[in-house]
C-alpha cells in the first residue's frame, strides 16, 4: 500500500502555514479595549488551519490505503469550464456565466441530480450576486453589455 504523496504534502504545507500564521499573529497586538486588534485573525486563522491540515494528515496516514492512478481528464474538465466561463463573464454577465459554470460542474462534472444540480447552482449563483453587488456594491459583469 502506498500512502497518496501529494495530499500529504499539501497537508503539511498547510499546516506549516497556519503555524507561521499562528508566530506572526502572537507577535502582533491581540485585544485593544473591547475589540479585536491586527494578530487576533491571524493567530486565529493559524489556529484553524494548523488544525484542519493536521487533522487530513491523520486521516491520510490512517488510511495508508494505496492511491489510485487518478486520470487528468477531471481537473482538465474544470479547469476548462473555469476558463469558459471567465471568457464568457464580459459577454454573458455574472450571474449567467457563474450560474453555467456551477450548473456544468454538479451536473456533468460530479454526476448529481439535475435537480440538486439547479437548486445547488442558482441558489450559489443567487448568494454571490446578493453579497457582492446587493450588499458590497461591487460592479459586476452586466448580460450583453
Amino acid at each position: 500500500m502506498r500512502l497518496a504523496r501529494g495530499e500529504l504534502a499539501l497537508a503539511l504545507v498547510f499546516a506549516a502555514v497556519g503555524v507561521l500564521w499562528m508566530v506572526k499573529g502572537a507577535r502582533m497586538p491581540l485585544w485593544e479595549g473591547f475589540a479585536p486588534d491586527s494578530g487576533f485573525l491571524p493567530l486565529v486563522y493559524g489556529c484553524l488551519l494548523t488544525a484542519l491540515a493536521l487533522a487530513v494528515l491523520a486521516l491520510e496516514l490512517r488510511a495508508n490505503v494505496a492511491a489510485p492512478a487518478e486520470s487528468l481528464r477531471k481537473p482538465l474538465t474544470v479547469a476548462a469550464a473555469l476558463g469558459i466561463a471567465v471568457a464568457a463573464l464580459p459577454y454573458a454577465g455574472f450571474a449567467l456565466s457563474v450560474f453555467a459554470l456551477l450548473l456544468f460542474l454538479y451536473a456533468a462534472v460530479e454526476r448529481l441530480p439535475w435537480l440538486a444540480s439547479l437548486l445547488a447552482a442558482g441558489g450559489t449563483t443567487a448568494a454571490l450576486y446578493v453579497i457582492f453587488k446587493v450588499w458590497l456594491g461591487v460592479p459586476l459583469p452586466l448580460l450583453f453589455r
